[in-house]
C-alpha cells in the first residue's frame, strides 16, 4: 500500500484548479484559487518595477494565476519550490515556462536567477518583496517552512548588505534631524575602560536569569543595555552605565521608550540614525556613533562607527572600542527559549505568550540542545561570531553567560558563578562623565551656530542643484520636440552638458548625497522588461526621469535641511534667558516630543516660566507620561500577531517525522498553555506523535481519538486529517482492517485523494464490486493517477475480466508511453492470451 504522505497526483477541483493535495489540501476547495489569491493578495503581487521572490507556487496555479491577470511592467517573479515538488510540476509547466518574467527553481538556484535580472537596483528600490505562498504560508507540505526560513534569512543578509552599502533616506532624515542632539562622539570613550568586565544586556529570555547576578555584582560590571529592556530594568530598579539604541523607525520608540526614565545615572549611547523621539526627550548626557552630516565634512572628524545588524551587534562593537578586557553577554540568546518566547520579561514579545508558529531553523545552544530560531536571529549570531574573532586578536574575550544561547563562533560559555570579576576602583558612569567634554550652554550655543552655518551652506548647494536640474529638463525637452519647434538644436544638448559639468564639479559633495538619497528615482532610468527596443520617446523619457530625479531628491534634501535649520534655531532659543516660549512649544510639538519641555525645563533652572505659559507646559507634561505609560502600542500589536498558531501543525510534523521529541514535549506543554480549540486540538495530536515516538501505542490512539471526538464547530479540519491519517497507519500497523477501512472512508470524505486508500482496504476485506466502483468514481475525477489505473489494472485481472485490465493498461500508455510496469503488464497479458 502506497505512504499516505506521498506527493501523489493532481487532483481537480470543481472550479477546474489542478493541485496537489498535500501541498494545498483543500484550500482552493470552497471558492476556486482565482477568488483566493485575489482575496488574499489583492494588489500586492502587481506592482510595477518589482521582484517577487515567493516561496511555493501553490501546484502552479499562482504563476499561472499572474499570467492570467497581466504582469506589470517592470515586474519579475521568483518562485522558489521544494525539489520534489518542481519535479511533479514539471508536468503542468508550459514548454517554454509561465511567462519570460516568471522563474520556477529551486534554493540552490534562486539567486543566479535573481542575478540575471540585477536584483540589487530592485533592493535599492525597495522593491524586492517576499510574498508567501498559500503552501508556504500554511506549511501542509512541512518542507515549505525550512525553506521559508532559509530564503527569508538569504534575503536578510543580501538586503542588510545592500543597504549598508547604499544607505536609506529614513537615516539621512533622522541623522539630519537628531543634528541638535548629536554633539558629542562616542570616540571619547575609546579605551577609557582599558582590561575592565563590561555585561551587555539584550533582551532574550535567559536575561532574567542573570539579572539577579548583575544586581549582587552591580559594582563589578560596566553595564550597558539595549534600550528594548528599559521597561524590564525599571521593574527591577536597575539603571544601566550605558543604553544603546539604533533603530531610525517610529515603532523603535514604542519599544524603547521607557529608557526616558533611566536618564539620572546612565549616558545614552545612539547611532546618529536613532528614532528622534527617544534622543529628543532624553535628559541625560548623550553619545552618538556614525557621522553628523549625512555629506563629506570637517564636522564629521571626531566619528566613531559600530556597525549592526542589531543593536546588540552595536553595542558589542562599542564595547571593543572602549577597551574591555572581557565582555559578559546576557539575555543574548538569538533563539527561542525551550517554551517558545524569543524574548524576556517585561517586554510585549513576552506579554503576547510564545511564537510557536515562528522559527523552524534550527541551531544548538550552548548546552548541546537544538532550539529554534528566526532568519534575523540568526544572521545577528553569525555576526557576533565575526565580532568575536576580531575581539579575540585584540585581547578581549567575549562569554556568554546562558547555556540556552546560540552557540557562536568564538564566544565562550561560562555560567555567571565561574566567571572571576574585580571590583571597579571609581563607578563607571562616573569615569564617563569625566571623560566627557562639559555640557554647558555656552558650548551648545556655539555647536548650534557652526552646525547651522554647515545647513546653510547645503541649503545654498541644494537650491542650486534645483535649478540647475530644472534648466536640464527644460533643455531635454526642447531637444526633443516636447517644447517649440527646435528639435535636435545643438545648443540644448550642449546646455545639458555644462549643467552636468556643472553637477559634478561644482556639487560633487552635494551631488553624491542627491544621488544616494534619490537612488530610487535615477533608478527608474533601468525599469522596464528587458529586452524592449528603445525609441526617440524613450531616449527623451530616461533624460526626463535623470533630470527630475536630480531636481526632486534635492528638494527632499532641501525640505531636510530647512526643517533642520529650524530645529536648531529652536534649540538655539532654548538657549536664551528670555526665550520665546510660544514657538518652543510649537517646535516640540511638531517634533512629537512634549517630553521636551521637561528637557528644557531641567536644562534651564533659572528661567521663570510665565504664567499664561503653565497650563501648557502642563499639558505637555502630562501628554509626555501619557505616552510613556501607554501599553496598547502598535508593537505590541504585531508581536500578538507574530504569536498566532498559524505554522504549529508543520512545526509539529517536522519535530515527529525528525524524531525530536524533547523538543516536541516542550511545544507541546507550551501549547497547553495557550487557550483555544486550536491550541487543544493541536496539543492532542501533538501528544499522539510523544506516545509514538515513546512507543507507547494505545496511548497515541487514545489522544488521536480525542482530536476526532472534539465537537464539530472545533475541529480544525487539518488538525482532524492529521489525526485520521496516523490512526489509519497504526490501525494498519495492528492489522486492524476494518477499523483502518472506517478511517480510510472518513478520509475520503475529507478529500478525493483518499478514495484509493478506502478502495484498496474494502478490496482487502472482500468487497470487491464496492472496491471496484470506488476506483471507478476516482479515476473519473482523477484519469491520470497511472498507479490507481494499473492497481485496478490488476484486480480486473484477479476476477479475471481481462478486456478491463487491458483498456487500464492502454489508457496508461496512451497517457504516458514510457511507462514501463503498464508495458510489461501489457506484453503479458498478451503472452498469455496466445497467437490471436
Amino acid at each position: 500500500m502506497e505512504n499516505v504522505n506521498s506527493v501523489g497526483p493532481f487532483l481537480v477541483n470543481s472550479f477546474g484548479d489542478r493541485y496537489l493535495y498535500e501541498v494545498n489540501g483543500s484550500a482552493f476547495n470552497k471558492v476556486g484559487s482565482d477568488v483566493s489569491f485575489s482575496k488574499h493578495f489583492g494588489k500586492e503581487l502587481f506592482e510595477e518595477n518589482s521582484l517577487y521572490v515567493i516561496v511555493g507556487s501553490d501546484s502552479g496555479l499562482l504563476p499561472q494565476y499572474l499570467v492570467n491577470q497581466g504582469l506589470p511592467e517592470g515586474s519579475y517573479y521568483i518562485f522558489i519550490e521544494v525539489p520534489a515538488i518542481l519535479a511533479r510540476l514539471q508536468t503542468q509547466i508550459p514548454a517554454d515556462g509561465f511567462h519570460e518574467k516568471i522563474m520556477m527553481t529551486t534554493a540552490d538556484e534562486w539567486l543566479s536567477c535573481a542575478k540575471d535580472i540585477e536584483y540589487k537596483n530592485f533592493i535599492y528600490l525597495g522593491n524586492l518583496k517576499l510574498p508567501l505562498s498559500f503552501a508556504a504560508a500554511d506549511g501542509r507540505y512541512s518542507e515549505y517552512l525550512a525553506l521559508s526560513n532559509q530564503i527569508q534569512e538569504e534575503l536578510e543578509k543580501i538586503k542588510w548588505g545592500s543597504n549598508a552599502e547604499l544607505g536609506a533616506e529614513l537615516f539621512n532624515l533622522r541623522q539630519l534631524e537628531n543634528l541638535p542632539e548629536n554633539r558629542v562622539s562616542a570616540t571619547h570613550l575609546q579605551g577609557i575602560f582599558d582590561g575592565k568586565t563590561a555585561i551587555v544586556l539584550g533582551g532574550g529570555p535567559s536575561l532574567d536569569e542573570v539579572i539577579p547576578w548583575v544586581i549582587e555584582h552591580r559594582n563589578s560590571l560596566v553595564v550597558i543595555a539595549v534600550s528594548r529592556i528599559a521597561r524590564r530594568l525599571n521593574e527591577v530598579d536597575l539603571s544601566p552605565d550605558i543604553i544603546v539604541s539604533v533603530d531610525p523607525n517610529q515603532i523603535s520608540f514604542d519599544i524603547s521608550k521607557e529608557m526616558l526614565k533611566l536618564w539620572e545615572e546612565t549616558v545614552f549611547v545612539n547611532q546618529y540614525h536613532v528614532v528622534g523621539s527617544l534622543l529628543g526627550q532624553w535628559r541625560g548626557r548623550s553619545l552618538f556613533f556614525g557621522s553628523r552630516v549625512p555629506w563629506d565634512s570637517v564636522w564629521n572628524e571626531d566619528s566613531m562607527n559600530a556597525p549592526g545588524p542589531t543593536v546588540t551587534n552595536s553595542a558589542i562593537d562599542m564595547c571593543i572600542k572602549m577597551g574591555f578586557g572581557k565582555i559578559l553577554l546576557a539575555g543574548v540568546d538569538l533563539c527561542h527559549s525551550l517554551d517558545g518566547y524569543t524574548h524576556a520579561q517585561g517586554s510585549n514579545e513576552r506579554k503576547s505568550g510564545p511564537q510557536l508558529g515562528r522559527g523552524q531553523l534550527w541551531v544548538e545552544t550552548n548546552g548541546g540542545w537544538l532550539v529554534e530560531t528566526t532568519p534575523d536571529f540568526h544572521f545577528a549570531a553569525t555576526q557576533i561570531g565575526t565580532q568575536a574573532t576580531l575581539a579575540k586578536q585584540q585581547n578581549c574575550q567575549i562569554i556568554n553567560l546562558s547555556e540556552n544561547s546560540a552557540k557562536m563562533n568564538n564566544v565562550d560559555y561560562l555560567p555567571p558563578t565561574e566567571v572571576k570579576l574585580q571590583p571597579l576602583q571609581h563607578p563607571a558612569y562616573r569615569m564617563m562623565i569625566e571623560a566627557l567634554p562639559s555640557d554647558t550652554a555656552e558650548k551648545r550655543i556655539v555647536y548650534y551656530q557652526g552646525i547651522l552655518t554647515e545647513l546653510i551652506k547645503s541649503q545654498n548647494a541644494f537650491r542650486e542643484i534645483k535649478k540647475l536640474s530644472g534648466e536640464a529638463l527644460k533643455a531635454n525637452a526642447m531637444f526633443f520636440g516636447r517644447r517649440g519647434k527646435d528639435k535636435g538644436n545643438r545648443k540644448y544638448r550642449i546646455k545639458m552638458d555644462r549643467v552636468e559639468k556643472k553637477l559634478k564639479n561644482n556639487f560633487s559633495v552635494f551631488s553624491l548625497l542627491v544621488k544616494r538619497v534619490g537612488i530610487r528615482d535615477f533608478l527608474k532610468v533601468t525599469q522596464g522588461d528587458r529586452g524592449r527596443i528603445w525609441d526617440e520617446d524613450d531616449a527623451e523619457r530616461l533624460g526626463r526621469i535623470y533630470y527630475e530625479a536630480y531636481r526632486d531628491s534635492a528638494g527632499r534634501l532641501l525640505t531636510m535641511v530647512d526643517d533642520a535649520a529650524k530645529r536648531l534655531r529652536s534649540r538655539l532659543e532654548e538657549e536664551q534667558d528670555c526665550p520665546d516660549l510660544k514657538k518652543l512649544m510649537e517646535q516640540w510639538k511638531q517634533d512629537g516630543q512634549p517630553g521636551r519641555a521637561i528637557v528644557w525645563k531641567m536644562a534651564h533652572p533659572q528661567s521663570p516660566i510665565p504664567e499664561e505659559f503653565l497650563p501648557q507646559f502642563n499639558e505637555l507634561e502630562q501628554e509626555f507620561d501619557k505616552i510613556l505609560t501607554n501599553k496598547e502600542t502598535a508593537h505590541l500589536q504585531r508581536t500578538r500577531d507574530w504569536s498566532q498558531l498559524s505554522q504549529v501543525r508543520g512545526k509539529i510534523q517536522v519535530m515527529y517525522k525528525q524524531r525530536q521529541t524533547e523538543n516536541l514535549r516542550h511545544l507541546v506543554r507550551s501549547l497547553g498553555q495557550q487557550d483555544g480549540c486550536e491550541a487543544l486540538s493541536l496539543v492532542y495530536l501533538g501528544g499522539g506523535y510523544l506516545a509514538e515516538l515513546d512507543n507507547d501505542i494505545d496511548a497515541a490512539l487514545s489522544a488521536y481519538q480525542q482530536v476526532v471526538d472534539m465537537p464539530e464547530e472545533e475541529q480544525n479540519i487539518s488538525i482532524l486529517e492529521d489525526a485520521l491519517k496516523r490512526l489509519f497507519s497504526l490501525s494498519l500497523q495492528n492489522h486492524d482492517y476494518e477499523n483502518a477501512c472506517l478511517i480510510a472512508a472518513c478520509l475520503a470524505g475529507i478529500s478525493t485523494a483518499y478514495i484509493p486508500y478506502h478502495a484498496d482496504l474494502l478490496w482487502l476485506l472482500g468487497e470487491k464490486r464496492t472496491s471496484l466502483d470506488l476506483y471507478a468514481d476516482y479515476l473519473e475525477l482523477v484519469p491520470d493517477d497511472h498507479a490507481v489505473m494499473i492497481k485496478l489494472g490488476r484486480h480486473y485481472l484477479e476476477i479475471g475480466l481481462e478486456d478491463g485490465a487491458r483498456l487500464m493498461f492502454e489508457a496508461v500508455l496512451q497517457q504516458d508511453e514510457s511507462n514501463m510496469a503498464a508495458r510489461a503488464l501489457l506484453d503479458e497479458l498478451s503472452k498469455a492470451a496466445g497467437p490471436q
